[in-house]
């Protein structure tokens, strides 16, 4: 006898398309998640890398380089409220959680210099304070971070490296 009372037994056939549904669902949770490791690169691609270049070097007299100021500028308060205000951040149509997760992308994969030890993320809610007020002279104030930091009239000249953005592989 079957453990199952007959009323509610179903035919072999009729779990095809239970199993079917889960098998979809685990797939759309695994794009999803491959999605989302994308969204950083691609971010940077679509709002940034315009300007900024693949590598981050920028074009020397009209866009800075992020690659040997981020780090810096992201280990003070000063310096943090710059990035988020400069007008390609403040502006941006990006979420402030997609924003923040953009910027940790940048420092992680731009940057010349290596994380510091200490290194604070940005955080959405922290964009969310600081990115309504976008800077009405950004030049100024990189060159007084610059200043600020020991590095006045140091602000690097543009590498031509276009291969160091990379996609992260799947797997």
């Amino acid at each position: 006898m079957s453990a199952v009372p007959a009323a509610r037994a179903r035919p072999a056939g009729a779990r095809r398309p239970l199993v079917a549904r889960a098998g979809l669902a685990a797939a759309g949770l695994l794009l999803a998640a491959a999605a989302q490791a994308y969204r950083p690169v691609v971010d940077y691609e679509v709002n940034c890398q315009g300007c900024h270049l693949p590598d981050g070097s920028g074009e020397a007299g009209r866009v800075p380089s992020v690659r040997r100021t981020l780090t810096l500028f992201s280990m003070s308060p000063a310096g943090r409220d710059y990035v988020i205000r400069v007008p390609g951040v403040s502006q941006s149509s990006l979420s402030d959680a997609d924003t923040a997760a953009l910027l940790n992308w940048m420092v992680a994969h731009l940057s010349d210099d290596p994380l510091p030890p200490g290194f604070v993320p940005y955080t959405g809610a922290e964009v969310a304070r600081v990115r309504h007020r976008p800077l009405a002279d950004p030049a100024r104030r990189r060159a007084d971070l610059l200043r600020a930091a020991g590095r006045a009239g140091k602000d690097p000249a543009p590498r031509r490296d276009i291969s160091v953005v990379k996609r992260p592989r799947n797997g």
